[in-house]
C-alpha cells in the first residue's frame, strides 16, 4: 500500500533515530577510536601462536586441510571478544589494535629480528614477554617445516642449488616466506543467501561424495568447510551474547537498545541472509574479518561494496529507515575497523608492503550491459574517505567515458583531500585484459564477467568473486638485471655469483652486445624464480590451504579444490615485477654515453659505478643528465616499449604457470623499490647505491621528467602493453595549489581522461607539496596523520620507512 507524501514524511521523521544505534555519540565515538589507533603501539597477541601449538598437536594425523580448519575454529571460538564503542562488532585479534604472528609460512625473523623495532601498518608493533616466549617455542616447532624451509628445500634437492643466495642478493623476492593475500570474495553470496545455505549445500555434496581413493581431497575439503562455517556462525553469536550480557549492566536506554540490537543483529548474520544496510555491514563485516584471520595478508580486497550493498542501502533510504547522514557514519565506523588490521611477518615484508594490507574498495566500472553502474551510495564512499583520511580501505575508481561529470567532479574532490585516494584504472583496459587472460581458460570467460571486474590489493584486476591470485610467483627486481649484467653475474653486494656469465661488459663493441647479455640475464633470473615459484605452490598446497577462504570464491564448492590448488573460477599468477624504468633508464645511458655519443668508454663508467660515483661527479652528472623516460621523446618512447615487450616475451618463454596457463606480469613496485634499492650498487642511471629505486613500472624516475605534465602522462601511458601485462603502476605528484577550485578538477579530470585515450592503465595522484614533506621528516610529531600514495595504496608519511620517504619527496612535484 502506497503511503501519502505527509505519512512519507511523518515515516522518515520517526526513522531519524535510524535502528536502535545511539546517534547522540558516534561523533565522540569515532573521534575516540580513530585516536586510539593513532596513538596506541600496534601490539602481538599471543593468542593465535597458543592455539596453532595446541590445534597441530591435538589433530596430529589427521588431513591438512582439517587440521587447518580446526585451527580457524579454535580462534573464532576461543579467542577474546570485547566491544569497544563500535557499533560494528568482531576484531582481528583478542586485543585492541592487535596483530597475529603466522609462522607456517616463515619462522626465520622470529630468531633473526627479534631485538630489531617492528612496524606494522601503523607504525611501532610491540611483542609482549608472553608472546616473546611463545615465538621462540613456535621457531623451534616450525624451523624446517615452514612453506619457505619446504619450498627451499624442494628446490635444492630438485635443481641441486641453494635458491637462498638469489634472494639475498635481491634478484627477486620469496613471496612464499609470507601469507598471501587473494582477490575479491564472493560477499554478495553470503549478504544474500547467508552461510546456512552454504552448510546445507556443502554437507550435501560431502554426504553424497563417493567413498573413493580419487575423492580423498574433495572430501576432506567439504569435511574442513563444514567447520570453518559453523565457527563463523559461533563467532557471530559470541558478540550476541556479550552484547546481551552488557546490555544487562547498562542503564543509559539508548545503548541499551544499541547493545540489544547488536545482540539481535549478531544472532542473524552471517548464518541468514541480510535484511537491510545495517545488517549487510555487519555480516560482510563478519566475513571480512574471518578471512583476514584465517590468513592475515595484504589483497583481501572488499571490491564493487557500493554495488552489492547498494540494494541494501537503497531499501533503507526510500523505506525510511536511514538517512544519508546515518549510512556515512556507519561507514566511517567500517572505516575504523579497516583501519585496525594489520599484519607482521618479518622486516623485509614490513619494508615491501610499508604497512599496507590491501582492502581495496573498487568503484565506478560498468554492469554487465556496460552502461555506467556508478551509484550514489558510492559517492558516499568517496565522502567517508575525504572525511576520515583512512589508509585503509583504499579506494579505485574504473574510470570509463560514460561516467558523469559530478561522480568525477566528487572523484576529483577525494584527491584533493590529499590521501592519494581513488586510485585510477582505465575500465576498458581492465575489460581487456580480463578477455585476454581468461580466455585461454577451459570454459573461457563471459563478456558479463569480465566487465565485473575490481582492484585486488595494490594495482592488479581480476573478477570479482570468481577469481583469486594466491599463487604469486617471487617477486623480480629487473635493476638487479642491469647489475648482474654489468659485474657478468656476480653481485658486488653479496660477492656471491647468483647470475650467469655473459660477458665482460668492458669488452663489448656495440649496444647490441650489452642488450643480448642483459636479456641473458633476465632469462636466468625468470628461470630461476619460476621454478622457485611452481615449487612455493606447492609448499603452500602442502602447508596452508586455504579453506574458509576457497569456499567464498566461485568454483571451489563446485569443484572440490581448495584455492591453493586452482578450484577458484578464474585462477590468476601474480608475478609483481619491479623496477623496470631503472633497468630501461640504465640500458638507454649506456647506449647514449658509451655507444651513441662515445663521451665515455665502458671501463670508465664501470669503474664510476664500481666506486659509488666516489669522485667521479662529472660521470654522474652524465648519466643523470643522459635520455630518461617521462619526457615523450620519441627514441626513449620506443626504447622502453620495445623493453618492456622484450621483458614480457622473455617471461613467457619459460612456459606456462603452475595452473598451466600463460600468465601475464603484473609491473609495479608497492615498496619492492626501496627494499631492492638497498641492496643494490650503483646504476648507469646515475643512483647511487643503497637510494631506493623508480616506484610503480612507467613513472619516471625522480626529478627527471622536465618537460612538462602532458609530456609524463603521454610518456606514462605508452610504456606499456596495458593488456598484455597484468597491472602497471603510474605516479603523478601535484602542489595542492594546482588542484584547487574549479580551475582544480577540470585540469584533473582532464589529466584522467588524456592519460586513459592514450591507453594508459593506471594513474594515481599525490596531492601534496615537497616542503611538507620535508617538515613532517623533521618534525613527525606534528604530522602524525599525514597521508601520502606510495605506490597502490596510501600510508602515513611519518610512519614509512626513511628510504620510501625520501623517494616520495623527490617526485617530480607540478606546480602548473
Amino acid at each position: 500500500m502506497n503511503l501519502s507524501v505527509a505519512e512519507n514524511a511523518e515515516k522518515k521523521s520517526e526513522a531519524a533515530e535510524g535502528y536502535g544505534i545511539n546517534w547522540d555519540t558516534t561523533e565522540t565515538r569515532l573521534k575516540d577510536l580513530k585516536d586510539f589507533l593513532m596513538s596506541a603501539p600496534q601490539v602481538m597477541d599471543p593468542e593465535r601462536l597458543q592455539f596453532l601449538n595446541e590445534v597441530y598437536e591435538e589433530y596430529r594425523g589427521e588431513s591438512t586441510y582439517y587440521i587447518r580448519a580446526k585451527l580457524f575454529e579454535r580462534v573464532l571460538t576461543k579467542k577474546n571478544i570485547f566491544l569497544d564503542g563500535n557499533p560494528i562488532v568482531g576484531t582481528l585479534t583478542g586485543v585492541r589494535a592487535g596483530v597475529y604472528a603466522y609462522p607456517e609460512w616463515n619462522v626465520a625473523w622470529i630468531k633473526e629480528e627479534m631485538q630489531m623495532a617492528k612496524m606494522a601498518s601503523l607504525g611501532e608493533m610491540k611483542i609482549p614477554s608472553e608472546t616473546k616466549e611463545l615465538l621462540e617455542k613456535t621457531y623451534k616447532s616450525w624451523k624446517g617445516r615452514t612453506c619457505i624451509d619446504l619450498n627451499n628445500k624442494l628446490f635444492k634437492e630438485k635443481y641441486g642449488i641453494n635458491p637462498k643466495p638469489f634472494a639475498k642478493a635481491g634478484m627477486y623476492y620469496e613471496n612464499v616466506s609470507v601469507a598471501s593475500g587473494s582477490g575479491i570474495a564472493d560477499y554478495p553470496l553470503v549478504l544474500n543467501k547467508g552461510l546456512r545455505h552454504l552448510i546445507d549445500d556443502v554437507k550435501s555434496r560431502f554426504e553424497n561424495c563417493p567413498n573413493t581413493l580419487e575423492n580423498k581431497e574433495k572430501h576432506d575439503l567439504y569435511r574442513a568447510m563444514l567447520v570453518t562455517f559453523e565457527a563463523v556462525i559461533a563467532h557471530s553469536h559470541r558478540y550476541a551474547d556479550l552484547a546481551e550480557k552488557t546490555a544487562e549492566e547498562e542503564s543509559d536506554p539508548k545503548a541499551k537498545a544499541e547493545l540489544l540490537e547488536i545482540a539481535e543483529i549478531c544472532r542473524r548474520v552471517p548464518e541468514y541472509p541480510a535484511r537491510n544496510f545495517r545488517e549487510a555491514v555487519q555480516s560482510f563485516w563478519f566475513i571480512h574479518l574471518a578471512i583476514e584471520i584465517e590468513q592475515m595478508a595484504c589483497a583481501t580486497s572488499p571490491g564493487r561494496y557500493g554495488q552489492y550493498m547498494y540494494p541494501f542501502y537503497k531499501k533503507d533510504i526510500e523505506e525510511g529507515n536511514l538517512t544519508q547522514e546515518q549510512v556515512l557514519t556507519l561507514l566511517k565506523f567500517q572505516w575504523i575497523k579497516h583501519l585496525e588490521l594489520a599484519e607482521y611477518q618479518g622486516n623485509s615484508y614490513a619494508l615491501t608492503l610499508s604497512g599496507h594490507t590491501g582492502q581495496s574498495i573498487t568503484i565506478g566500472g560498468v554492469d554487465k550491459d556496460g552502461n555506467d553502474a556508478s551509484t550514489e551510495l558510492e559517492e558516499l564512499l568517496l565522502e567517508t574517505q575525504i572525511q576520515m583520511k583512512n589508509i585503509q580501505p583504499t579506494l579505485t575508481l574504473l574510470y570509463h567515458p560514460k561516467m558523469k561529470e559530478s561522480y568525477l567532479k566528487k572523484v576529483a574532490e577525494c584527491v584533493r583531500g590529499g590521501s592519494g585516494q581513488p586510485q585510477i584504472l582505465n575500465n576498458n583496459v581492465v575489460i581487456q585484459r580480463n578477455l585476454a587472460r581468461f580466455a585461454q581458460y577451459e570454459d573461457g570467460i563471459t563478456l558479463e564477467d569480465a566487465r565485473n571486474c575490481g582492484n585486488f590489493g595494490c594495482v592488479s584486476t581480476g573478477v570479482c568473486g570468481k577469481g583469486s591470485f594466491i599463487a604469486q610467483e617471487d617477486q623480480p627486481c629487473l635493476a638487479k638485471v642491469v647489475e648482474l649484467m654489468l659485474y657478468n653475474g656476480k653481485c658486488p653486494v653479496t660477492k656471491k655469483k647468483v647470475g650467469v656469465e655473459s660477458g665482460d661488459p668492458a669488452s663489448f663493441e656495440t649496444f647490441e652486445e650489452v642488450y643480448d647479455a642483459y636479456k641473458k640475464q633476465l632469462d636466468h633470473l625468470f628461470n630461476m624464480s619460476r621454478k622457485h615459484s611452481d615449487l612455493s605452490q606447492m609448499a603452500r598446497l602442502q602447508v596452508v590451504p586455504s579453506v574458509f577462504r576457497s569456499a567464498m570464491y566461485d568454483g571451489c564448492i563446485e569443484k572440490g579444490i581448495c584455492e591453493e590448488a586452482g578450484g577458484t573460477r578464474y585462477s590468476q599468477v601474480n608475478p609483481i615485477m619491479t623496477a623496470g624504468i631503472d633497468a630501461a633508464n640504465s640500458l638507454l645511458a649506456i647506449k647514449h654515453l658509451v655507444f651513441d655519443t662515445k663521451q665515455l668508454s665502458m671501463e670508465e663508467l664501470l669503474e664510476a659505478i664500481r666506486t659509488n660515483f666516489e669522485g667521479r661527479e662529472d660521470i654522474r652528472k652524465m648519466c643523470q643528465e643522459a635520455p630518461k623516460h617521462g619526457n615523450d621523446y620519441p627514441e626513449v618512447q620506443e626504447f622502453v616499449q620495445q623493453y618492456y615487450r622484450d621483458v614480457d616475451s622473455i617471461h613467457h618463454s619459460q612456459g606456462p604457470d603452475c595452473f598451466g596457463y600463460r600468465t601475464p606480469l603484473d609491473a609495479y613496485s608497492l615498496s619492492y623499490h626501496n627494499y631492492f634499492g638497498a641492496l643494490m650498487g650503483a646504476l648507469p642511471n646515475g643512483r647511487k647505491a643503497g637510494v631506493a629505486l623508480t616506484d610503480g613500472s612507467v613513472s619516471a624516475m625522480p626529478g627527471t621528467d622536465h618537460e612538462g605534465i602532458t609530456a609524463l602522462i603521454k610518456s606514462g601511458a605508452q610504456a606499456i602493453d596495458t593488456v598484455r601485462y597484468g597491472a602497471n603502476h603510474f605516479n603523478v605528484k601535484f602542489s595542492p595549489s594546482v588542484l584547487e577550485g574549479p580551475a582544480g578538477t577540470r585540469t584533473l579530470t582532464s589529466l584522467i581522461k588524456t592519460y586513459c585515450d592514450y591507453g594508459g592503465s593506471h594513474i594515481q595522484f599525490n596531492c601534496v607539496s615537497s616542503e611538507t614533506l620535508k617538515e613532517a621528516q623533521e618534525t613527525p610529531q606534528d604530522y602524525s596523520d599525514l597521508v601520502v600514495r606510495v605506490a597502490g595504496f596510501s600510508a602515513y608519511f611519518t610512519r614509512l620507512d626513511c628510504g620510501v620517504q625520501n623517494e616520495i619527496i623527490k617526485r617530480t612535484e607540478y606546480a602548473q
